[in-house]
């Protein structure tokens, strides 16, 4: 009923809404994989089917998993607790603000399967034969991303951090294996760094959200320890990540003109860092962190071309 009294191009944004299909940092790893295959693979006609199959599939998940996150959100009342003072970046709430019921968001999210389902079998028959950690692989990213909020609920558990991780980190693992069956050293390091940035991004998130999510019993780590807990975890992480990128580059697999990329990202970094951390900002501290993954995986796919072509 209520598609036939909403006007289709409102219909259609609160959709793209619902799915945070403006938030494309989230699946722009794609082009680091896609960067870091030989020129004569990635041109190949296969290859381009294949790649064009995963970035469909892949962000057909990743909106898929928005969309439950949203349903789950309200039912729990995490969103009421936690996006009612005002709008962040990215992120409007159609079924919190009424523009979407929520049988109109599992319908959406019913296609989005659907997508998923037919794009990623359609890239493994087109792919085959693969290695069966590849498959496995998939499978796991996969069902990590569905189950983030719905499901198993691994975002209420403590475990959103490393399924958001783990997701970050397929956009760029997947289109390379998937095209070169193989996955060498400097494509892992390079999905780990993109994936930890999607991580840190949420990092700020929840710790913005620990007493609404506290409050509506989802146990976040930001909920489940104090602020200052809380503050040295998050520094901790980036402490982490800095340390092992730095070791890559030092000693393999990244290659050395990397350096060029990860300084400047560990400068606004830093930035990321003094406004969540030191000064509470958080919201702030994840928009910076939108901006890492933008101009990294950019720079990065630049960085990989210059070495590959």
């Amino acid at each position: 009923m209520d598609t036939l009294v909403t006007p289709a191009p409102r219909l259609l944004r609160s959709y793209f809404e619902l799915g945070k299909l403006k938030i494309v940092e989230l699946w722009l790893g794609f082009f680091v994989g896609v960067s870091l295959l030989a020129p004569a693979d990635r041109g190949s006609p296969r290859a381009l089917a294949v790649l064009g199959l995963i970035l469909v599939a892949g962000i057909a998940v990743i909106a898929l998993t928005c969309s439950l996150d949203d349903i789950a959100g309200v039912r729990d009342g995490v969103d009421q607790a936690n996006h009612r003072e005002g709008a962040r970046w990215g992120v409007a709430k159609p079924i919190l603000d009424g523009r979407l019921r929520e049988s109109q968001a599992w319908r959406f999210s019913s296609l989005l399967a659907a997508i998923a389902l037919a794009g990623s079998s359609a890239a493994l028959a087109l792919a085959w034969p693969l290695p069966l950690w590849l498959v496995g692989v998939m499978a796991f990213q996969m069902a990590c991303a569905v189950n983030y909020s719905y499901g198993l609920k691994l975002s209420y558990h403590g475990a959103g951090e490393l399924v958001i991780l783990v997701g970050g980190a397929g956009t760029v693992l997947l289109p390379y294996a998937l095209v070169a069956r193989h996955a060498p050293a400097v494509v892992w390091a390079s999905a780990l760094l993109v994936g930890a940035w999607h991580a840190q991004v949420v990092m700020c998130s929840n710790s913005k959200d620990a007493a609404g999510d506290r409050a509506t019993g989802r146990r976040t780590i930001a909920a489940r320890t104090s602020p200052r807990g809380n503050r040295r975890y998050v520094a901790a992480a980036f402490a982490v990540v800095w340390a092992s990128a730095g070791a890559a580059l030092v000693f393999g697999p990244l290659p050395r003109v990397h350096a060029l990329v990860l300084v400047p990202v560990f400068v606004a970094q830093a930035l990321q860092l003094r406004r969540g951390v030191g000064q509470g900002r958080w919201l702030g501290a994840r928009l910076v962190g939108f901006r890492v993954l933008r101009y990294g995986i950019l720079g990065l796919s630049l960085a990989n071309l210059s070495v590959t072509r």
